[in-house]
């Protein structure tokens, strides 16, 4: 399972928007909304584009 507030505050510790990952992955914003807010699983690419732009691992996505 998705650690979903795993992405929200490393984003928020990383000082990056929604706005800011969608730059970085191509998703977009209301979808990493969704995510977030775990109404979502992100697909396994979507986990490698935000961890990367997160400087994440994607163990540390899915395990949290």
């Amino acid at each position: 399972m998705c650690n979903m507030m795993k992405l929200r505050e490393a984003r928020f510790k990383k000082n990056m928007t929604q706005a800011d990952i969608f730059k970085a992955t191509g998703i977009q914003i209301s979808k990493i909304s969704i995510i977030e807010r775990g109404y979502i699983m992100p697909t396994e690419i979507e986990i490698k584009k935000i961890a990367s732009a997160l400087s994440l691992k994607k163990g540390d996505i899915i395990y949290g």
